[in-house]
């Protein structure tokens, strides 16, 4: 006789996405195109400098990445008075090529996003199992272990993927028709951070933004 039962995720890795608004895509993948850009971690493709977010070409862009992390800050209720895109930067993956990023993760950062530019199929981002011990398991009954260990997200046009900073991922090298365009971005705790039910927070950090105007690039 079956019996009820619920289930308990144990350790879940949360993500996030969002679909941008469609007044924004041409005009910034056409912006993208046009910029600077330099190898680097071959054979992962092409990027530019890790500023575009105090560029005023991208500032329609990074609000709209701003309001996303504002929403998620307001859900989520997290202790600081905000978290805020500090960096910003452009990959390029040339179709039918062997441009691919490598297992990597985002360091002094919260949480990071990738935006797609482009409907690239046949280059999915690859996120990793963080529990490694999980891939010492020996025993798999659905026929797909191996699989168990990597999530696959298929670049769509206008999605955007939030997730934590800490998480490995990488990307496919892109057999596609069309060049890979994506945005990454980092993002960082301002104000009073993990204040909490205490009178005072742990930490202050006023602007770790460097250049950043907030009151310019910060607000929606």
């Amino acid at each position: 006789m079956r019996q009820k039962y619920d289930e308990l995720p144990l350790f879940p890795v949360r993500t996030f996405t969002f679909i941008a608004p469609e007044d924004l895509l041409e005009d910034t993948l056409e912006k993208c195109k046009k910029l600077q850009y330099k190898e680097y971690n071959p054979p992962g493709g092409v990027g530019t400098s890790d500023d575009i977010h105090i560029n005023d070409d991208f500032k329609g862009i990074i609000n709209w990445f701003q309001e996303c992390m504002d929403t998620l800050h307001a859900d989520e209720g997290w202790y600081t008075d905000r978290v805020a895109v500090c960096k910003a930067w452009v990959n390029r993956s040339d179709k039918e090529s062997s441009d691919c990023h490598d297992a990597h993760r985002h360091p002094m950062s919260l949480m990071s996003g990738i935006f797609y530019l482009t409907n690239t199929p046949y280059a999915p981002t690859i996120f990793l199992d963080p529990i490694d011990k999980r891939e010492w398991d020996a025993f798999s009954v659905d026929g797909t272990r191996d699989e168990f260990h990597r999530q696959y997200v298929t670049p769509k046009r206008g999605g955007l993927i939030i997730f934590p900073s800490w998480l490995i991922h990488a990307s496919m090298p892109n057999n596609s028709l069309d060049d890979r365009y994506t945005i990454a971005f980092n993002t960082f705790p301002m104000g009073d951070i993990n204040k909490g039910g205490w009178d005072r927070p742990m930490v202050q950090i006023d602007n770790p933004l460097g250049p950043l105007d907030l009151g310019t690039y910060g607000k929606g």
